[in-house]
């Protein structure tokens, strides 16, 4: 049993320091994928929010 549990990642023990900051640099790049999109959603939108606003005056 113990051998089927060395190659099953859900029973494996905790990965290495390495494979630790593996999964904090892919957590900080979604983060920072995430923020980006965010901004880049609110620019866009407070865009056509300020033009719609100059259009109609």
């Amino acid at each position: 049993m113990s051998a089927r549990s060395d190659k099953d990642p859900i029973q494996r023990p905790a990965s290495s320091s390495a494979g630790k900051g593996t999964r904090l640099n892919a957590g900080r790049i979604a983060l920072i994928l995430i923020g980006t999109i965010g901004v880049v959603a609110f620019v866009l939108y407070a865009t056509i929010v300020l033009y719609g606003l100059l259009k109609g005056i």
